[in-house]
């Protein structure tokens, strides 16, 4: 019998059927926090490709149509027999509090039909709304500490993927459509008015939280009513006295808990 070359080979001894397009989309929704245009049109071509892909990973897709965003959430939950590719930390308070504010801010910014492209942000509007009136940080008295960790929050922010630091202006970020994709507007509201009534208690009951699977992913049980395909997830926000010290030692550090 002859051998019939691979016509999807990529490298010698290659035996993949994966088309070169459809292995680059898989690789980013591995690789990176979501995915969206053109790769977006890609997994939409290829998507039991890609899918069987994710799953050798022990990883599903999830998919939101109207803000046009993929990502990948580790499959089978705590109970799963092989460790996923990905895995989830939580987030501390005060980064459930910069979400919150940034789900408000887009809804705002829906409300007056922006589009994605113009959803920005500055870091002084950030560190105000942290740090004053009903702020999450408006109680401490530590400024410079209080600095640091507006800082460090920004940073972590930025790495999983719900800030794009902009290139035209210092202080200067657009916020990602995966804000409104993992985080829905009731909850949002839920977690601002916490903050506001309690600065030590983020109110999570509902099984809504944000639950942050590597740096890769989201999952909330949210019932989003924007696009709710297959979030899950436990409400985990988390108390910030360990993860404060932790950050204080390692700002600006890797604080997505992603192992590969």
């Amino acid at each position: 019998m002859s051998d019939i070359a691979n016509p999807n080979a990529l490298f010698e001894g290659d035996t993949s059927d994966m088309p070169a397009a459809a292995r680059m989309a898989a690789i980013a929704l591995k690789r990176d926090r979501y995915i969206t245009g053109d790769l977006f049109e890609v997994v939409e071509d290829n998507r039991d490709d890609v899918i069987r892909s994710l799953n050798n990973d022990m990883l599903e897709l999830v998919v939101n149509t109207r803000y046009h965003v993929m990502y990948a959430t580790p499959a089978g939950g705590a109970d799963a027999p092989i460790r996923s590719l990905k895995t989830r930390a939580s987030l501390t308070r005060e980064e459930a509090a910069l979400l919150a504010f940034l789900r408000i801010r887009v809804l705002d910014y829906e409300n007056v039909h922006a589009q994605p492209a113009e959803w920005v942000v500055s870091f002084e509007e950030i560190r105000a709304a942290l740090t004053t009136g009903a702020g999450y940080l408006a109680a401490r008295n530590d400024e410079e500490g209080v600095a640091r960790k507006v800082v460090a929050v920004v940073s972590v922010a930025t790495t999983h993927g719900y800030l794009d630091p902009s290139g035209d202006e210092e202080g200067m970020f657009r916020i990602t459509p995966l804000v409104p994709v993992v985080l829905d507007r009731a909850l949002a509201e839920t977690w601002l008015a916490a903050n506001a009534d309690d600065a030590d208690a983020v109110d999570t009951d509902g099984a809504d939280a944000a639950d942050v699977d590597g740096a890769d992913a989201v999952d909330t049980d949210s019932a989003d009513a924007v696009d709710a395909a297959g979030y899950a997830g436990e409400p985990d926000v988390s108390d910030d006295a360990e993860h404060d010290a932790k950050n204080d030692e390692e700002t600006g550090s890797d604080a997505d808990g992603t192992t590969r």
